[in-house]
């Protein structure tokens, strides 16, 4: 009898034991979930985030914050001879803008185009065209705006500026096929 309370003792010893590094896991607070077999573990550094809350901004019109921009209706075969339609113009004006800013351009974003990275991508699927993309250009008609890039930067006169900004549609390199041209980019106004 006395045997089999030692050999319990011992058992109910190595039972705590093991479960202590559960036990310090779940309440001490670390992460023991992080997977430190995925490589060897070094020294690290320090990175610090800056950045600045100010009171200089623009007021966007009304009208220039939700546009239709139309780009026209083209023939597929219009782009056997061409790589793209002729641009159209649209603005985007901006007023009540503080004496403290200088300068006013635009950060256009959107969804890149899958073959061309300079091209906004037409929303894919059933109905719609392909193998063209919308390419957005400064106000020379001729610098090429990137998603994901700002504009060139307009002084504002009295307070108002207005953006003054081309669009057209462009093959991505890809087979053009017929169809609905729908492309969505959101933007940023950028000051000084």
């Amino acid at each position: 009898m006395k045997l089999k309370n030692v050999a319990l003792a011992i058992a109910a010893t190595g039972l705590l034991l093991s479960a202590q590094p559960v036990l310090a896991g779940s309440d001490s607070g670390v992460d023991t979930s992080l997977d430190t077999g995925a490589g060897t573990q070094g020294t690290g550094g320090v990175i610090n985030f800056t950045g600045k809350i100010t009171l200089v901004s623009c007021d966007i019109t009304p009208a220039s914050k939700s546009k239709t921009v139309d780009l026209g209706a083209w023939a597929k075969n219009y782009f056997d001879e061409h790589n793209e339609t002729t641009p159209r113009e649209f603005k985007i004006n901006v007023e009540n803008c503080p004496p403290a800013v200088q300068k006013v351009a635009v950060l256009f974003d959107g969804t890149k185009d899958s073959s061309d990275d300079t091209l906004l991508q037409v929303t894919p699927g059933d109905g719609m065209a392909s193998g063209v993309g919308v390419k957005l250009y400064n106000s020379n008609r001729s610098t090429v705006i990137k998603p994901g890039t700002v504009s060139e930067t307009t002084t504002p006169n009295d307070g108002d500026a207005e953006l003054t900004f081309y669009a057209a549609l462009s093959k991505d390199g890809s087979e053009v096929a017929a169809g609905d041209v729908n492309s969505v980019s959101n933007f940023l106004m950028v000051y000084n």
